[in-house]
């Protein structure tokens, strides 16, 4: 059990009658502050059956919370009357499952009148009559908008997605779309957006208000966990529980909102936040970072003065320059890395990861591919993973157009719905290889490459599971290799050096993914041309857009060291992040 400071024990000693905002910084340890205050809650609990709903955005922190919760209260893992779930949940159980079926005209299946929630990756049967941007669109692929007034598309290749939804559409598609979503409803279907446009329906409709009554009666306090990501939507219908009653504790920090594609927007959550009147109560101590990485990613939102931990290092802030790839900078990554088992790459998206794990094996493709071939023969502990990742990588980068692709940690198409079809092409096109010998590293270059030319043809006997994937085995057919400049007479084995124990070790991902984590040392890498908010030039231009977010995010995970990886600097640039908090340069 941690010792509590003031502030934290302030709010959890505040009474839940009151309207609260606890403005949380990253690393003040809120996840154990709000255990500590439901379960102090719980313990003196007088209300029964009334219940607080206790609500996170996902799984992992709703069963993050349960843990805690379970902890502060020596063990006892019983919440009841209380509600400890995720938003979208709570919304489907206690708002829309019991009223749905008056809505939608769902007929229930053998009794159970529940709704079943469809993801937009699901393949789903009810679709348009007619065509919109050439395909009969998906019921679970769209939704409407109510703020926008507008139906909004979601397809799995962005640039058609973007495409789709600039279409001006006429009456009939609108009819055609409305028909769509209504006979997927009818069938007891939803997506999550259906369900908080339901959900929205139930709490403004004077039919239920009888019901809507009930349901304040039994939560009458909410309490809310990374409010920040809360959308338009969400709060609309939180707003609503608001006037019937409710009393809301909103916990967490506006500077990390970086959900804007979900229509999460820091304003709509302060505007919600002054709506309720709430008491603004505040989390400045960072327990998890030195100092100097605390004013350093601060700086780039221009937060509040915070206090974090004392710094045990002179350097704990490094930039580290690499001339053309990323990947380059994995050497001093690892270098750095040394004694620190949480050390987590870290980039905007995946298309910068992607170049990460095609760089870590060699500098070339073939070198890549090569690796891939042979640690998929070895079938060691691991290696499955490991060569799949960099066959998938490699693929990536010779055979997929870089705008198709998806955001599966192995590559995978976005128009590919399911995983095991891709895993399994990956695995049998590396078979077809180690087949063909191409896992003998005894050979040279030159032997390999030419093993290689006369192996492609071999891959016509992989199953392709849909035509993009039959546009990918195209693709790495017709992808002939020569050997590395240079090494033509180098033996395989020599130059691929397959299974560092470091590079296994490595861990890649996205910002999103790292949201709420803590590292020893986090690599935060800038691609090397401006756009989609992944160039450290637009995490430092606007301390109030959602690329400084993205990099305040990223930069509040380690507790020892940070790193850039940018592309070489000009002096000036230099200088000026130099100023920005950083203590050393590092050039690749």
């Amino acid at each position: 059990m941690m010792d509590f400071s003031k502030e934290q024990i302030a709010y959890i000693e505040e009474p839940l009658a009151h309207n609260v905002y606890l403005r949380a910084c990253p690393g003040s340890g809120k996840t154990e502050v709000i255990a500590a205050k439901v379960a102090k809650e719980v313990r003196d609990w007088s209300h029964f059956p009334a219940g607080i709903a206790v609500l996170s955005f996902s799984r992992s922190a709703t069963g993050e919370l349960v843990e805690r919760i379970a902890l502060a209260r020596r063990g006892s893992r019983s919440t009841f009357p209380h509600f400890v779930g995720t938003v979208d949940s709570f919304f489907l159980k206690q708002i829309v499952n019991p009223l749905a079926h008056r809505l939608t005209g769902f007929k229930g299946r053998d009794g159970d009148f529940a709704i079943r929630v469809v993801d937009e990756q699901a393949v789903c049967f009810h679709r348009t009559k007619y065509k919109i941007g050439h395909e009969h669109i998906p019921a679970n692929r769209f939704d409407w908008d109510p703020s926008a007034g507008r139906f909004v598309f979601r397809h799995p290749v962005l640039p058609k997605q973007r495409a789709m939804n600039a279409l001006n559409l006429g009456q009939y598609q609108l009819d055609d779309l409305a028909a769509a979503k209504a006979a997927f409803n009818a069938n007891g279907f939803a997506t999550y957006k259906d369900v908080e446009r339901l959900a929205l329906e139930i709490l403004s409709s004077g039919h239920f208000t009888e019901y809507v009554n009930r349901l304040v009666t039994r939560y009458p306090y909410i309490m809310i966990d990374e409010c920040q990501d809360l959308s338009a939507d969400q709060i609309a219908i939180f707003a609503r529980l608001a006037e019937r009653g409710v009393t809301f504790h909103l916990i967490g920090d506006l500077e990390q909102a970086i959900y804007l594609f979900r229509n999460c927007k820091p304003e709509d959550v302060a505007e919600f936040v002054r709506a309720l009147g709430c008491k603004e109560m505040l989390l400045r101590r960072n327990f998890r970072s030195g100092q100097s990485i605390v004013e350093l990613h601060g700086a780039l939102v221009k937060a509040n003065k915070i206090t974090g931990q004392a710094n045990y290092a002179e350097t704990t802030c490094y930039l580290v320059e690499y001339r053309d790839c990323p990947s380059e900078a994995l050497g001093i990554f690892d270098e750095l890395a040394a004694g620190h088992p949480q050390a987590v790459i870290v980039a905007r998206g995946h298309s910068t990861l992607h170049r990460m794990r095609v760089g870590e094996s060699a500098r070339g493709a073939v070198q890549v591919l090569a690796a891939a071939i042979a640690t998929f023969a070895r079938r060691h502990p691991g290696d499955l993973h490991e060569a799949l990742s960099a066959f998938s990588g490699y693929l990536a980068e010779e055979c997929i157009q870089q705008d198709t692709l998806g955001e599966d940690a192995f590559c995978r198409p976005a128009e590919m719905q399911s995983a095991l079809d891709w895993h399994r092409f990956l695995s049998d096109g590396l078979s077809v290889f180690v087949e063909a010998g191409l896992a003998e590293q005894s050979i040279t270059w030159s032997a390999w490459c030419a093993l290689h030319k006369k192996a492609l043809a071999s891959l016509a006997a992989v199953a392709c599971p849909n035509a993009e994937c039959e546009n990918v085995l195209k693709a790495l057919m017709a992808r002939q290799h020569r050997a590395p400049a240079g090494l033509a007479t180098a033996l395989v084995g020599a130059v691929i050096a397959p299974g560092s124990p470091r590079s296994a070790k490595r861990r890649l991902a996205t910002i999103h993914e790292v949201k709420g984590e803590t590292h020893d040392l986090t690599m935060l890498v800038s691609s090397s041309r401006q756009g989609e908010q992944a160039h450290w030039k637009e995490w430092v231009g606007n301390p109030a857009s959602e690329a400084a977010r993205f990099a305040y995010v990223a930069s509040s995970r380690p507790r020892h060291i940070l790193i850039w990886a940018v592309k070489t600097l000009k002096k000036d640039e230099r200088k000026a992040l130099m100023l920005l908090g950083f203590h050393k340069s590092l050039q690749v």
